[in-house]
């Protein structure tokens, strides 16, 4: 019964994840990741299973959060948040009455990606936290101010106004979607998947997802002038084909692909020093 939920709330959670990765959204990119990590945390201790049993009590708690999500489902399909929360609690029923609460002890961080991913919208959730503890468009203005700086250097009259970059032609909004949170997010998390595999200590993991915010902020800047410049001055079709999937997807892999060399070179000089 606990399942049937998650089945029926699986084709609203591809559902949203689905149309976002086709047109170049990187919020898959991050769930997939965290569950991913999820999965090779559980994999690599499996044989742990075998000494859990869920006590008398965990069971019958257990079934009841999986009856309750069962009886709530149906008068809880009016959002997506909604259902996210009826299948996290039928999940958690479901680990109560098969492993039991030391579960959860034992796999805090399997627990907590998992949690993270029931809800698609994670970009949602970033900005939530985000605006709560930085001044107001912080981050778009400070992306206004470095892209028309940086425009200026290769020949560009532009300039920043709060968040947009003022062109003698026109002008460009710095959104939510283009300060490179989201994409810093996404690389954080492949570089705390890179240190869990190569089974780096927590300092160096540190080191890792600190290199991977400043590399995709960094990075975000030379996306913006060339998404500002195609506007102003190549035309829609060339906004649009940078500002969407093929131009979101080239950003991407490139982004990733940069980073994976760094974080790759960081991790054999830590080796290498501690060889030495």
């Amino acid at each position: 019964m606990g399942l049937l939920v998650g089945l029926l709330y699986l084709p609203q959670w591809i559902g949203y994840l689905m149309p976002r990765a086709l047109s170049g959204k990187v919020g898959w990119f991050l769930i997939f990741s965290l569950l991913g990590m999820a999965a090779l945390e559980l994999w690599s201790k499996r044989k742990t299973f075998g000494t859990l049993k869920a006590a008398e009590e965990d069971q019958w708690l257990g079934h009841t959060f999986i009856l309750s999500s069962v009886i709530a489902f149906p008068f809880c399909r009016f959002a997506l948040w909604s259902q996210s929360i009826i299948w996290l609690l039928a999940l958690v029923g479901l680990v109560l009455s098969i492993w039991g609460l030391r579960f959860f002890r034992m796999f805090p961080l399997p627990t907590f990606f998992v949690s993270l991913t029931v809800y698609p919208r994670v970009g949602l959730i970033s900005r939530g936290i985000w605006d709560f503890f930085t001044p107001h468009l912080f981050l778009e203005r400070t992306m206004a101010w470095a892209g028309s700086g940086a425009m200026r250097i290769i020949g560009f009259s532009s300039e920043p106004s709060a968040q947009y970059i003022l062109f003698p032609e026109g002008s460009v909004e710095v959104g939510w979607g283009c300060n490179g949170l989201d994409m810093s997010i996404t690389v954080a998390v492949a570089a705390l998947l890179m240190g869990l595999l190569y089974r780096q200590k927590r300092s160096q993991m540190i080191v890792l997802i600190s290199c991977a915010v400043v590399v995709s902020l960094l990075a975000n800047i030379p996306r913006l002038m060339l998404v500002s410049i195609a506007y102003v001055y190549w035309g829609s079709a060339w906004f649009k084909f940078w500002h969407g999937f093929w131009g979101g997807q080239i950003f991407s892999s490139a982004l990733l692909t940069g980073y994976y060399y760094i974080a790759i070179a960081l991790i054999n000089r830590v080796d290498n020093s501690n060889a030495s």
